[in-house]
């Protein structure tokens, strides 16, 4: 045997697997990004809806202040 290797004894080093909180974080952090996306999405929906809203009140104020016929 060549001196310098060195016979040890013990187990063999496995990494231990990971823990199983991270794949519950994991599927958390999923669920919670599409909540943000659709929250989003509902947000830019309401805006538009808003605006529109707005557009077409602006536009009964301009008929209504022009004095065109109803």
């Amino acid at each position: 045997m060549d001196p310098k290797i060195v016979q040890m004894e013990g187990k063999l080093r496995r990494d231990a697997p990971p823990p199983v909180t991270d794949f519950w974080f994991a599927q958390v952090d999923v669920r919670l990004g599409r909540i943000e996306l659709m929250v989003t999405r509902l947000e830019w929906q309401i805006w538009l809806i808003v605006c529109g809203c707005a557009g077409l009140l602006v536009f009964e104020i301009v008929k209504a202040l022009s004095g065109a016929p109803v």
